[in-house]
């Protein structure tokens, strides 16, 4: 009986769980942003510092940091520095690791708000299109632009930031894909599996207990 149950969950194991597995997409992508300094208006004294940083790795989908932000300033909170729709713009290299091949996406906005010395009010607003997608390698990359963390004040050991989501479409295992015929079908579910070899072990428990009755 130990063998018929081990047999079971062999069965179970390798074509009902085996065949759901899904494999990550390997990229990396590089944001560049258009400038590293954003100038104030007003007093004139200050503005927002963004970072550049170099090539990433991910694998699958995953949120990613555009820039991170900071503030700097030397006017005083009754006389800001100002920032109206000072534009940004950031452009984002893409490449799927497997096939090696790469695209350009770029995304764009404007800041709005003040900064002194001892405080910060920004606000970042993003520019259509929001999101874009690209298809490489045989797998669609959609970017999704939007989050947005303000800087603190000069003071603050937090920066601020600009954030993505990257969305990639995922592959199965064991691939297979279009062409014709063949045997194939689609594998069945594992629970249909598992019933099944129940079933089966439930025949050969009862034809055990009758051999057992005539011996």
């Amino acid at each position: 009986m130990r063998r018929i149950y081990s047999v079971a969950l062999a069965v179970i194991a390798t074509v009902g769980f085996g065949s759901a597995r899904a494999d990550f997409v390997p990229w990396s992508y590089n944001w560049e942003p258009s400038s590293l300094a954003i100038k104030a208006g007003g007093a004139g004294t200050g503005g927002l510092a963004l970072t550049d940083e170099a090539l990433k790795h991910a694998d699958g989908t995953s949120d990613v940091v555009v820039t991170n932000i900071r503030a700097f300033s030397s006017a005083t909170r009754s006389s800001p520095d100002t920032f109206t729709n000072a534009p940004i713009f950031f452009t984002l290299v893409l490449k799927d690791e497997t096939s090696g091949q790469t695209g350009t996406l770029k995304f764009g906005g404007v800041f709005n708000g003040s900064i002194s010395a001892t405080s910060a009010n920004v606000k970042a607003t993003f520019t259509a299109p929001l999101f874009e997608t690209l298809k490489l390698g045989g797998h669609t990359y959609t970017v999704n632009l939007g989050s947005f963390a303000p800087p603190g004040p000069p003071s603050a050991s937090n920066a601020g930031s600009i954030s993505a989501n990257v969305a990639v479409d995922q592959t199965t295992s064991g691939g297979g894909g279009g062409g014709g015929g063949g045997g194939g079908g689609n594998a069945p579910e594992p629970s249909t599996l598992l019933l099944s070899c129940l079933g089966l072990t439930s025949l050969g428990l009862g034809g055990w207990r009758k051999w057992r009755q005539k011996v």
